[in-house]
C-alpha cells in the first residue's frame, strides 16, 4: 500500500464495503418496520450511531459484534448484509 496514501486516508480503506453494508441494515430494517430509534435501542447504542451507519455519505465503522446483534435484531442471516438485495417478492 502506498505509504502516502495510508498515512492521508487509513480510516477509508474499507469505505465502500461500510457505505454497502450501511445500505443492506437499512433496507432490512425498514423492510422489518423498524426505526432507527427502535434498532438502536434494541442493539444498546444510540439512534445517530445507526443513523451513521446507515448514511451513505458516511463511512461508520462497526463491530462485528454489532453486526450479528442487528442481524439478530432484524431476523437477517448476517451473510445478507453481503449479498446483493433481493428481488422483488423474494423472502429471505
Amino acid at each position: 500500500m502506498n505509504l502516502e496514501y495510508e498515512s492521508t486516508y487509513p480510516a477509508f480503506e474499507n469505505r465502500d464495503l461500510y457505505v454497502d453494508l450501511g445500505e443492506h441494515i437499512s433496507y432490512y430494517r425498514k423492510r422489518a418496520k423498524i426505526t432507527q430509534k427502535e434498532l438502536a435501542k434494541r442493539v444498546h447504542v444510540t439512534r445517530s450511531y445507526i443513523s451513521r451507519i446507515e448514511n451513505s455519505n458516511n463511512s461508520q465503522s462497526f463491530s462485528l459484534e454489532l453486526l450479528f446483534n442487528i442481524s439478530r435484531e432484524l431476523d437477517v442471516e448476517p451473510r445478507y448484509f453481503f449479498e446483493p438485495f433481493p428481488a422483488p417478492g423474494d423472502d429471505q
